[in-house]
């Protein structure tokens, strides 16, 4: 990460510290991270931005991935398909490697085009952010540090890794965006040209 990324997250963190929610996310073998959510929130164009702190866990967290998804429920008596539960549909998804990070963030804009959450008799469309994290179910053993800032340290990863997958959901709220917002970003002037 680099400097300029960092200080901005600490402001960021700063500023917002007091308005933000915090979770825990474990499994049953300990605690995997704490994830921070400034807000739950959001209009169409904004972003939604989260912070992971790996510090304190006690099970590695190799990889994890962050999807914003819609999901979309029929009333029963209105569906094509007896059974046919809701469907889910991903726009926006981060994804990373997280092994030995302490600290990281994720941003992920809210698509203009998609449709804000609502709920009427006959459907129900609410959003939410779908979490996987990949855990080891091993012990990994710990990245050395160099004695002195300016020496380096080369780390050798196992060849084979036993792993788990867990996932969480964590709805959110998405609202209409200002209309002249939505409107400005279809109006930029492009300009391109071929020559051959």
């Amino acid at each position: 990460m680099l400097e300029e990324d960092i200080a901005s997250l600490n402001f960021v963190i700063f500023v917002k510290k007091s308005f933000a929610d915090f979770y825990n996310i474990t499994n049953a073998k300990g605690k995997v991270a704490k994830f921070i959510l400034f807000k739950q929130a959001y209009k169409l164009g904004e972003d939604i931005v989260g912070v992971f702190d790996f510090s304190e866990g006690t099970v590695p967290c190799v990889q994890f991935s962050v999807t914003l998804q819609s999901e979309e429920q029929i009333a029963e008596e209105c569906r094509r398909k007896v059974g046919h539960g809701s469907s889910y549909t991903s726009y926006v998804k981060h994804q990373d490697m997280c092994l030995h990070t302490e600290k990281t963030h994720v941003n992920i804009p809210v698509p203009l085009s998609a449709t804000p959450g609502f709920m009427t008799d006959i459907v129900c469309l609410r959003w939410r952010l779908h979490f996987e994290f990949v855990t080891s179910c091993d012990p990994i053993p710990e990245l050395e540090r160099p004695e002195r800032p300016d020496m380096s340290a080369i780390w050798c990863g196992p060849a084979n890794l036993n792993v788990e997958t867990m996932i969480w959901d964590l709805p959110i709220k998405i609202y209409p965006t200002n209309p002249l917002h939505a409107c400005s970003s279809t109006q930029l002037k492009t300009n391109a040209s071929v020559t051959l």
